[in-house]
């Protein structure tokens, strides 16, 4: 071989020496940056949006990885920087967030479908079942997706905040009869469940509870172990009535539809997919805080949990306006097939053998 040749030859096996180094060092494809801003009224105390922080987006996050083509730049607006407590579904739906944790509770007049678990208390104290159930109930009646559609969202998944609603107040209360005339603080769908038993009802909420028993607004309230300890309610109102009033239905993750719309189909997949983490995270937060804010609200703050007798449990229950039933036939007027998703939930209680005190679909 010339001189030239063995040249030619060495040039060759260094460009592609060279070529192949380059494609090793470089990556396969440009990973993509999606910026999401997630809102919530509520600081990440609040189960639902610790777990949100704490499970969800580390989730999304760690799925997202496995493939490397995109990574979500998470803002996170929580604590009422971008919106007060009550405002997450306006603002998901005008876009001042692209998703978040929106309270049902405080919408059952937009979102009705989702008051199910607040018009049939007294009936299960078992939070996954609940939620499961509302799942469950979702995939059986496509009333549920047109009720987000209307408010430009995609519900994600549902999740929930109680497990057993109880009675926190200043002073003690034992009986039925310790309602009658004191100021009861309550969601919207749960002031009936005290002015039934002849309390002032006050509509409330979490966030401002605590300043609320101390300044005097109410003297009880319709709370949950794991958000008295968590927010120290029960530092101005140390005592609990324990009823078993059931847990609720209460906080669903819903996206803006127009962001929904333009994300890429592997980021849809996956926070969807990733979205049964928190509702699981959700749940353990709140049934392993229960026992917690108990005993945090014993020790530092000396509670008593009274038992409600069996007795005025029935009692409180038959004082009752059968909401469930005016619900599903305000329902039927609009063309929502009320009576058979409150049919369907009590069903599903029945058949998993809870402690229901009434049949609200039965009367």
């Amino acid at each position: 071989m010339s001189k030239k040749q063995v040249a030619k030859s060495t040039a060759l096996a260094i460009a592609v020496a060279v070529a192949a180094t380059v494609a090793a060092s470089a990556p396969s494809a440009a990973q993509e940056t999606i910026k999401l801003t997630a809102i919530s009224g509520y600081p990440p105390v609040a189960s639902w949006v610790k777990s949100f922080v704490e499970a969800y987006i580390p989730a999304v996050d760690a799925e997202l990885a496995k493939t490397g083509n995109y990574k979500i730049e998470w803002n996170e607006g929580f604590s009422g920087q971008i919106v007060k407590p009550r405002g997450e579904l306006e603002g998901i739906e005008t876009g001042l967030g692209d998703l978040g944790t929106v309270v049902t509770a405080f919408h059952t007049d937009k979102i009705p479908l989702y008051k199910i678990t607040f018009v049939t208390p007294f009936v299960s104290s078992d939070l996954g079942l609940v939620v499961q159930t509302v799942d469950s109930l979702e995939a059986q009646f496509p009333a549920f997706k047109k009720g987000w559609d209307e408010f430009n969202q995609v519900n994600l998944v549902n999740t929930g905040a109680v497990d057993d609603y109880m009675v926190l107040s200043s002073s003690k209360m034992t009986s039925l009869d310790d309602f009658k005339g004191k100021k009861m603080g309550a969601a919207g769908p749960n002031l009936p469940w005290v002015t039934a038993v002849g309390a002032a009802g006050v509509q409330t909420n979490l966030a401002d509870a605590y300043n609320s028993f101390n300044t005097k607004i109410y003297e009880g309230g319709i709370f949950w172990a794991e958000a008295a300890g968590g927010f120290k309610l029960c530092e101005p109102a140390p005592y609990f009535l324990d009823a078993n009033l059931g847990a609720v239905q209460s906080h669903n993750i819903s996206v803006n539809k127009d962001v929904w719309d333009g994300l890429p189909d592997e980021i849809r997949t996956v926070l969807k997919s990733q979205s049964k983490k928190h509702q699981a995270y959700a749940t353990n937060l709140v049934v392993d805080g229960a026992s917690k804010g108990i005993a945090r609200c014993k020790a530092e703050f000396g509670s008593e949990v009274t038992e409600m007798s069996a007795a005025d449990r029935t009692k409180w229950a038959m004082a009752l306006d059968n909401a469930a039933k005016s619900w599903a036939e305000d329902l039927e007027k609009q063309g929502v097939p009320g009576k058979e998703v409150l049919g369907a939930y009590m069903d599903a209680m029945r058949d998993a053998k809870q402690p229901i005190e009434r049949n609200w679909d039965k009367e």
